[in-house]
């Protein structure tokens, strides 16, 4: 309830409080933030170039089919970029390779792009780490494109395409999803993609949600070209790249970021990195926001402002949102207010992807019995929400996993599942069965 929208260009933010209400005693309320980007104009319509690295894994567990379609996927993904794109294309096993510097994206430079990935053969272990910072320094150490004197806004994405674990180089995760986050911060999006049922799910989730990127799964190898069309055609069409939010909040009011974005707090303020959004799509964030006692009829003020690139007018955005006032009234009255159910339903949501990341992540180190407990947890935070939809899916989903045995682990198919599930779900997406990796 007490929504407010607020629309400049393509791009609308809006809050809603589940009741905009605490008790004089002290209290919570929960605020969802809904951000929208208006669908393309056409396809003509203006749209930021991109500078891409792709990194392909060609170790030896990826030899045969899984090969062969990786490099059809990546083909397939270079025709699609224009001369106004630039391209890399780095390889590795135990060892690194640079088989295309970044480069602009003509025919020929296309042509030879595809020649390189065309000799490329399955061997050695798993450098990840090597291999996915190589390609992220080709981003990084390229010249800015000027046109007519002035730099022009440029998205900059490392896709990374592995079948396995990091065994070689850099092998802690912590260390890998660090550099992720700096990264971006730099202006250098990470999108993983892992492929079959041997890779680390929660390595490459991380990677990419602390790069602000996407976290892909394929069950098989004839996944891969829907993938990459997929990744290339959102990229192509972000309407607000590099969108981030800052929270900030006034004095006796505390909050908590329950959404799996990038954060970070700076005194009363809460800064958060959204990544890029594409023409047409949708994101919600959820904040627990928490009040100290007062007096009735005390009215708190929050503030948040959003900026963003523009690539249609190639400038950047900025923005101020102010919700409707979280004020405090005796406890009845707040007892009797209606909640809003959209606000309920999304908060449970976020709740739950997170509770049963942290249950996975249980099972995956052995710990089947606190797994199964962190389950039933996520299925309470659905209980008691308004019965959905999207709430009954996930709580059929979640139910499942709580009421496996504890004698032995998830399979890896459904850890999978779930993994590329509650990225999505955790970071105000929503989620699509159809992508959910067969």
């Amino acid at each position: 309830m007490e929504a407010s929208p607020a629309p400049v260009s393509a791009l609308s933010v809006t809050t809603t409080w589940d009741r905009p209400l605490v008790a004089a005693s002290g209290g919570e309320a929960t605020l969802l933030v809904r951000v929208a980007a208006a669908d393309a104009a056409g396809p003509e319509a203006r749209r930021a170039p991109l500078d891409v690295a792709f990194v392909l894994d060609h170790s030896g567990s990826m030899a045969g089919e899984q090969m062969q379609l990786a490099k059809i996927a990546v083909d397939l993904a270079v025709g699609s970029l224009r001369e106004a794109d630039r391209a890399a294309l780095v390889v590795y096993d135990h060892a690194v390779d640079v088989l295309h510097s970044l480069q602009s994206a003509t025919p020929r430079a296309k042509t030879a792009l595809r020649l390189a990935l065309h000799g490329v053969d399955a061997g050695g272990s798993t450098d990840l780490g090597g291999g996915w910072l190589t390609g992220c320094r080709a981003l990084s150490d390229a010249k800015p494109v000027a046109a007519d004197g002035a730099e022009t806004i440029r998205l900059r994405r490392a896709i990374l395409l592995t079948d396995g674990h990091a065994n070689v180089g850099i092998v802690d995760p912590a260390e890998l999803t660090t550099h992720a986050h700096e990264l971006r911060k730099r202006g250098i999006g990470t999108t993983t993609l892992g492929v079959g049922l041997g890779f680390d799910e929660a390595l490459l989730a991380g990677m990419a949600e602390a790069g602000g990127g996407t976290f892909g799964f394929a069950a098989s190898a004839a996944e891969l070209p829907a993938f990459f069309a997929r990744e290339l055609r959102e990229l192509l069409s972000v309407a607000a790249a590099g969108l981030s939010f800052d929270l900030t909040l006034p004095h006796g009011v505390r909050a908590e970021l329950v959404s799996a974005f990038p954060h970070e707090r700076h005194g009363t303020r809460i800064a958060v990195a959204l990544g890029d959004l594409p023409a047409g799509d949708e994101l919600t964030i959820v904040f627990g926001v928490r009040v100290a006692a007062g007096a009735v009829g005390t009215a708190h003020a929050l503030r948040l402002d959003a900026s963003w690139a523009d690539p249609a007018a190639d400038a950047r955005r900025s923005l101020r949102v102010e919700p409707a006032p979280l004020v405090v009234a005796a406890a009845g009255t707040v007892a009797a207010a209606d909640v809003d159910p959209l606000v309920v339903e999304r908060a449970a949501l976020q709740r739950a992807s997170i509770a049963r990341r942290e249950a996975l992540a249980l099972d995956r180190a052995g710990r089947h019995l606190e797994s199964r407990a962190g389950m039933q947890r996520a299925a309470s935070y659905l209980l008691a929400a308004p019965m959905t939809a999207e709430i009954r899916e996930d709580l059929s989903t979640t139910a499942g996993f709580a009421a496996a045995e504890a004698d032995a682990a998830y399979s890896e198919l459904d850890r999978k599942r779930a993994a590329f599930h509650d990225a999505r779900r955790a970071r105000g997406r929503r989620v699509d069965v159809a992508e959910d990796g067969g």
